[in-house]
């Protein structure tokens, strides 16, 4: 197999392209017409001259992502421009717009600020006693602790943890066409938002997701954090049990390398990577830490010297209850295969042998063949019966009888977490081979776990190191350490990036999920690698970032527009001369909404809620609302994540499919969303429910109180008298035409407030 770099000499490159067309032809079912295989021969020749370019260039010197991180050194900006520099932020921004004749904006006004922190950090608009601390001035101190404030607030992880949930394709269903229910999957969902609001540091929470079952045995949360490895869409009535195991080991690969990488290392999946320096083999030799995960409801906890005694006394009790179980699948193994035939014959001989094979005795690979399969196969006992005489059904009760007497004594581990989770069997992981074209049933030569060529010399992998759960590989957890590692180039890089972007709406490097070639090299390298230097130094603190960020002059300038509402000189000012607005995303949308109508409920963490669906909104793909008020009006984090039947409200404000890792979500503005806030029955309930609120404070009679109380519920500030004029002139010519129903004209003004943009964007 050619090596990372390898370059074969020009005449020797023929000799090698027809090897591999002579192994390719012979792995044929049916031999090729001459005329196709001289044809797929010159494709071989094409792709190997495309393959030999790839790898010429593919040198890592020659592209920034890949060189490893140095702290840069902090610009001096003498003069007026020094004047504008509150962090090192500020010092790179400016070392590029000094080049030109825009600078930083002055900074905004107190409550701009304040409700850009509190829509950023915690998702919701201000309360209204965080908008009378910014009713002065808010100096870097009062600012300072603000952050802290927001900060320390328990739904921050609910605004960033949601963040997350898109990298990873959070769903709380399969997908395809039955959709199935992960009851346990939201378990993962609260994990998140608990990690966030802990700041836990991110070198832990990634080491939990990919391998808490491996560092952490006796931790329930990194338990439930293996869930990541679960996030793949499931066909959970595949018919080709193989090709679905092999399709959600590439789903997570390819996840892998888009959430922590930030590499489309699903690129190369079936061929070398066209534009970066990827091998297919680097692929599968990242695809092989995952190979022998075990897809599990049910996890022994415990520390390591509890989990080994608990596994040698299982051991001792599996070798003494063989013969019996033994004895017992021998028995039904024929009638279960004559009473189910029609529903077995789907599957290959290597699926049916992991169904026959005990639970306790089934390899790894037969653990995830078994995963697919026999939720197709129910057992059903009355069946099952009919195919046994007289003499089998006495002996199979007399053996079902032994064995229950023997289940009394099964160890117990010392305690037990149900979770959708992983973890690994003592019987080790399968082999993982380079596929074919990424073809399942092609295996070539086998592959051992690593990482990326490109990246191997930059930190010091392993293929596997001492797993603190007994039996398991381990592989996970060298796949865990070596991603975290101070000296890996990516990882830092691609997580402060992330933070960024939350902020500013787009990244330093634009792509968030893809730091290759295809992907512009960031706006501003240095700033870009100072903060990753930062965020390691600081323990990899998340929270440290956001104070850092926020607190430079860069996050804290006015917007594109003056206080006034007027374009500011220069419409075309560079980037970071000014904050750009943003719309509110999808949740932070409907959250804010139940907030103005004094609707949210706050709870945090639990199974999912669901909100009524529209009416008619159709059959096929449907839910029974919750029950209580209070439950669907809960905060949309916590919305059952179907990945067929995205909420309407949600999904028509570019809330991202639930199949695909989300890096940054689009900001669409079509028809449907103005529809949805003018028309949808709703949003008016919500409307209405702020003009009850103002009424319930009894200032509903007067026009003049209940338009700046509504002003200031809706948009936080007090209304501007060209505003107070119109609203007071439209609510009283209402009452004047139907005094009975002051009420409805009020909704209709808060209906207005809730559609203008100041409440559906961030300045």
């Amino acid at each position: 197999m050619l090596q990372h770099g390898t370059v074969l000499p020009e005449g020797r490159q023929i000799g090698y392209a027809a090897c591999l067309w002579s192994r390719s032809v012979k792995k044929r079912r049916k031999p090729m017409r001459s005329n196709s295989a001289f044809l797929h021969l010159v494709s071989l020749l094409v792709l190997l001259g495309a393959q030999s370019t790839s790898v010429q260039a593919g040198d890592r010197a020659d592209w920034w992502a890949f060189q490893p991180l140095r702290r840069p050194t902090v610009p001096h900006l003498p003069g007026e421009l020094g004047k504008q520099v509150r962090t090192p932020i500020d010092a790179f921004l400016l070392q590029r717009l000094g080049r030109q004749p825009a600078r930083f904006s002055p900074i905004a006004d107190s409550r701009t600020r304040l409700r850009r922190a509190s829509i950023d950090l915690v998702g919701l608009p201000p309360t209204e006693d965080l908008l009378q601390t910014a009713a002065g001035d808010l100096p870097p101190a009062a600012w300072n602790q603000l952050l802290d404030r927001l900060l320390a607030n328990p739904h921050h992880g609910e605004a960033w943890g949601r963040d997350w949930l898109d990298l990873v394709r959070y769903a709380e269903t399969d997908g395809f066409k039955s959709d199935a229910e992960r009851p346990q999957a939201y378990r993962y969902r609260d994990y998140v938002i608990r990690a966030y609001n802990e700041d836990r540091s991110y070198a832990r929470f990634v080491q939990e997701q990919l391998a808490g079952d491996e560092l952490f045995p006796e931790n329930p949360e990194a338990i439930v954090a293996t869930g990541f490895n679960r996030m793949w869409p499931d066909e959970s009535n595949a018919s080709n049990v193989e090709l679905a195991r092999q399709d959600a080991l590439n789903d997570l690969t390819t996840n892998v390398g888009n959430v922590f990488l930030g590499l489309s290392i699903g690129c190369a999946q079936c061929h070398d990577h066209k534009f970066d320096p990827i091998l297919q083999t680097d692929f599968y030799r990242l695809q092989a830490y995952f190979a022998g995960i075990v897809l599990t409801g049910k996890v022994p906890l415990g520390s390591p010297a509890q989990l080994q005694e608990y596994q040698d006394r299982l051991s001792r009790w599996l070798a003494r209850s063989r013969p019996i179980r033994e004895q017992l699948r021998q028995l039904e193994a024929p009638a279960r295969a004559r009473a189910f035939l029609a529903k077995r014959r789907k599957f290959s001989r290597s699926v049916l042998d992991a169904v026959d094979t005990a639970t306790d005795d089934r390899s790894a690979r037969q653990h995830q063949l078994a995963f697919w399969s026999e939720r197709q196969l129910p057992i059903d006992e009355k069946q099952l019966l009919a195919q046994l005489n007289s003499d089998q059904k006495s002996r199979r009760a007399e053996l079902k009888s032994q064995l229950g007497e023997l289940e009394k004594t099964r160890p117990q581990p010392p305690a037990r977490l149900t979770a959708m989770a992983t973890l690994e069997i003592p019987s080790g992981p399968p082999p993982t081979f380079l596929l074919d074209g990424g073809n399942y049933n092609q295996p070539l030569e086998e592959v051992q776990p690593g990482p990326p060529g490109l990246l191997e010399n930059a930190a010091r992998p392993t293929s596997s190191i001492a797993s603190r759960r007994p039996g398991s590989s381990g592989r996970r957890a060298a796949l865990a350490a070596w991603l975290t590692s101070d000296d890996n180039p990516l990882v830092a890089r691609v997580m402060v990036n992330r933070i960024w972007q939350g902020h500013f709406g787009v990244g330093l490097v634009a792509n968030a999920n893809d730091f290759g070639k295809q992907t512009a090299p960031p706006s501003h390298p240095e700033l870009l690698d100072w903060l990753a230097s930062e965020f390691i130094s600081s323990g990899w603190s998340m929270k440290h970032m956001h104070r850092v960020i926020m607190n430079s002059w860069a996050y804290q300038q006015a917007g594109e527009t003056s206080e006034t509402g007027t374009r500011q000189a220069g419409k075309d000012r560079p980037p970071y001369s000014y904050f750009p607005r943003r719309r509110l995303s999808s949740e932070r949308i409907r959250d804010a909404l139940l907030v103005v109508a004094d609707q949210l409920d706050s709870r945090m963490y639990g199974v999912p809620v669901r909100p009524a669906l529209p009416p008619k909104f159709g059959t096929r793909y449907t839910w029974n609302e919750s029950k209580s008020v209070a439950d669907r009006s809960r905060r949309s984090v916590y919305i059952h994540a179907k990945r067929n039947l995205p909420y309407p409200l949600l999904k028509v404000f570019d809330q991202p499919d639930m199949h695909e890792s989300c890096a940054r979500r689009a900001q669409t503005t079509v028809a449907p969303q103005a529809l949805m806030l003018f028309n949808s029955k709703l949003v008016l309930q919500f409307a209405e429910a702020l003009a009850e609120r103002i009424r319930r404070e009894g200032l509903s009679a007067d026009p003049l109180r209940s338009a700046r109380r509504a002003w200031w519920l809706a948009l936080g500030r007090e209304p501007e008298n060209e505003e107070l004029q119109d609203a007071v002139a439209f609510l009283s010519q209402q009452i004047r035409l139907d005094p009975q129903a002051p009420g409805t004209a009020l909704a209709d003004l808060c209906h207005v407030l809730i559609n203008t943009n100041e409440f559906l964007y961030v300045d």
